[in-house]
């Protein structure tokens, strides 16, 4: 028999990030049965206010999500993409330079965090 363990929350957050969102963060697309619900500032290392906060997350494809998450790409304060060096052939997972996503003034303390902590600038 299979056990699933869900964090406290994770429903609930993964919602609001459906209400925020609409679709992935980043390309829009709207099947929510693709998408992951994914932590910026990551949960570890998060506090519990922070782990809640809708503006703590993105709604993502796996293969952006994963990337994500291992620090291969995250945003700028303008919300332009940023390619890790160490990502071998981005374009093969669907990720380029041009993409762009809508950050709130409320994303920038994580997204920041993400940045510095998280992405793989070399």
């Amino acid at each position: 028999m299979l056990l699933l363990k869900t964090r406290i929350g994770q429903g609930n957050f993964r919602q609001k990030l459906i209400s925020l969102w609409g679709g992935c963060s980043i390309t829009g697309y709207k099947d929510l049965s693709m998408l992951v619900a994914s932590h910026i500032k990551p949960w570890s290392a998060s506090s519990n206010a922070e782990r809640l906060d809708t503006y703590n997350g993105l709604l993502l494809l796996p293969n952006l999500d994963k990337a994500f998450d291992s620090g291969f790409i995250s945003f700028n304060e303008a919300g332009k993409i940023l390619i890790s060096p160490l990502l071998q052939e981005p374009g093969s997972i669907g990720i380029n330079s041009s993409m762009v996503i809508a950050l709130k003034p409320e994303h920038q303390k994580y997204i920041s965090f993400h940045r510095e902590s998280v992405f793989r600038k070399t």
